[in-house]
């Protein structure tokens, strides 16, 4: 996939990489990224073994901070992450009493990709990340810990707030702010400020649970992924288009969705498809600086 959010990400981390200004602060700043996107779902915003999704597995994930990153070589770390074998998670099945509801979740938002205009949603999605998700989260749910002295924002993906707000107090917020939210500094332009919007609308249960569950094979516009250095990954081919739901009964998609939550084993992955080995390093010592 040539416009997903990974690829978006590691031109990312290429341009800090190369760039001559913070040298290893920029470094830091990539595996700090990288870290809470693609693992402190699991392992926790301080890595160790309480992510948000911790409580869905019979045994939780690994504490990072108990000296596991330290039993091994940085080597041989990036090699098992990168490639290596994948390391199986039993899930507590009393943990998927919602499985309906998150099922509904997922289908909404496949319903929305085919609608979306992607090039204007991946551009609001990089300003997201860099002037949004400190205090609104990486999916629009506040996180538990905040910048010093921000009151607790709204949660983005509250679906009964995304209904009352339209497009265009969305666009002014975000330009200039309002009571209990400043406005962005330094100010964005309108442009910019209606491609936030676009992204600020995907934000929902199913875009996050999309994100964390189907995005790393499907892609972040459900078309699919490329392996980065085309190896190793066996990568679905359905695109959740148009025609994808034309020739599909909803209770035939809702059916494939349920399947994959309740019998796919959760695991932890390995990142070939999606992360360089470079990347992987930065997280292996991001998380070895950790106090």
């Amino acid at each position: 996939m040539e416009r997903g959010g990974w690829i978006r990400f590691l031109f990312g981390v290429g341009a800090l990489l190369v760039g001559t200004a913070t040298g290893p602060t920029a470094y830091a700043q990539v595996g700090r990224e990288a870290y809470a996107r693609y693992c402190a779902n699991c392992h926790g915003v301080e890595a160790r073994g309480d992510g948000v999704d911790a409580g869905r597995f019979a045994r939780p994930p690994r504490n990072l901070r108990e000296g596991f990153l330290r039993a091994y070589e940085a080597e041989e770390l990036v090699e098992r992450l990168y490639s290596g074998q994948r390391l199986s998670l039993a899930p507590d099945p009393a943990k998927w009493a919602d499985l309906q509801a998150k099922t509904g979740e997922i289908l909404e938002h496949l319903r929305r990709l085919a609608r979306v205009r992607w090039p204007q949603v991946e551009r609001g999605w990089a300003l997201y990340r860099a002037r949004c998700a400190d205090c609104h989260g990486w999916y629009g749910e506040p996180p538990p810990t905040l910048p010093s002295g921000v009151k607790r924002p709204r949660n983005l993906m509250d679906a009964s707030w995304q209904r009352s707000v339209p497009d265009t107090l969305l666009i002014e917020v975000v330009r200039h702010g309002r009571s209990g939210m400043p406005a962005l500094v330094p100010r964005i332009r309108d442009d910019e400020a209606r491609a936030l919007a676009a992204f600020v609308r995907l934000l929902s249960p199913g875009f996050e649970l999309y994100q964390r569950v189907c995005a790393v094979c499907h892609g972040d516009d459900g078309r699919g992924v490329r392996a980065v250095i085309g190896e190793v990954a066996r990568l679905p081919t359905i695109r959740f288009d148009r025609s994808y739901f034309q020739s599909r009964s909803e209770e035939d998609i809702r059916k494939a969705i349920m399947h994959m939550l309740r019998e796919h084993e959760p695991a932890m992955p390995h990142f070939a498809p999606v992360l360089d080995r470079t990347t992987i390093r930065a997280i292996v010592d991001y998380l070895r600086e950790l106090p």
